[in-house]
């Protein structure tokens, strides 16, 4: 699954590095190695199948070479590389764009092993959100563009708030834990990043607020999760 497959790896620790090298050689990718946060925006493109990005590096660090990659449209996996294990780093990468995390150090197995995983999901979603369009009285969801509008104005979700905003607008009415929204919108159940979820939660009624959208909202399913409910006229 990963041969062939070209990945850009970002890390300045050398012998981090020589892991990384022996094992993505044995795998047979095509990589390329940069060393600080501002080479690796100048090697970011939409020709690449995955980053693998550490987080503390020289120049610009990795949580905003993540955030710029993203901003430029780039929508290959990016797996964070990261020494650190507090929760609160690994929600903000994920709140950035990122899709996964190993923390090191790591095995060989473990890396192949979360690559293809992380490349299997983007072969299956690269072409984003399908189905018809959406509508619940005034609000009208567009999956292919990514758009949601309350009588017409955009509520301007960034996409993986849009992403958990249609999962939960296609079941209403159906609570979802917080869990199957990991495993449904990034694609992974890791139960310590839970609060990236409750986050999204929040600036998405935040929008729906400031867009004055009362039509529908995200209930609390206390010790559950979240639902989608219309509301009654």
């Amino acid at each position: 699954m990963l041969q062939g497959k070209k990945v850009l790896v970002v890390e300045d620790d050398p012998h981090v590095v020589e892991v990384i090298r022996a094992t993505l050689d044995m795998e047979q990718m095509q990589v390329e190695y940069v060393e600080d946060g501002e080479a690796a925006l100048e090697k970011a493109g939409a020709d690449l199948d995955v980053v693998l990005l550490d987080i503390m590096l020289p120049k610009r660090d990795g949580f905003e070479v993540c955030r710029e990659m993203r901003n430029q449209g780039m929508d290959a996996p990016i797996i964070m590389l990261t020494a650190k294990v507090e929760e609160v780093d690994k929600v903000l990468g994920l709140e950035l764009g990122a899709d996964d995390y190993i923390t090191k150090p790591f095995s060989p197995r473990e890396l192949v092993a979360r690559m293809k995983a992380a490349v299997r999901r983007f072969d299956r979603t690269a072409s984003g959100p399908s189905g018809p369009e959406l509508q619940y009285k005034r609000v009208r969801i567009y999956p292919e563009q990514y758009k949601a509008e309350c009588e017409g104005t955009d509520m301007g979700f960034t996409p993986k708030e849009f992403e958990v905003f249609l999962l939960l607008a296609r079941h209403p009415g159906q609570t979802f834990t917080r869990d199957q929204i990991l495993d449904q919108v990034w694609g992974f159940e890791f139960a310590s990043e839970t609060r990236t979820v409750d986050e999204h939660i929040k600036r998405i009624r935040q929008k729906l607020s400031q867009a004055q959208c009362q039509d529908v909202s995200i209930k609390t399913v206390w010790g559950v999760g979240y639902q989608f409910e219309v509301k009654e006229s």
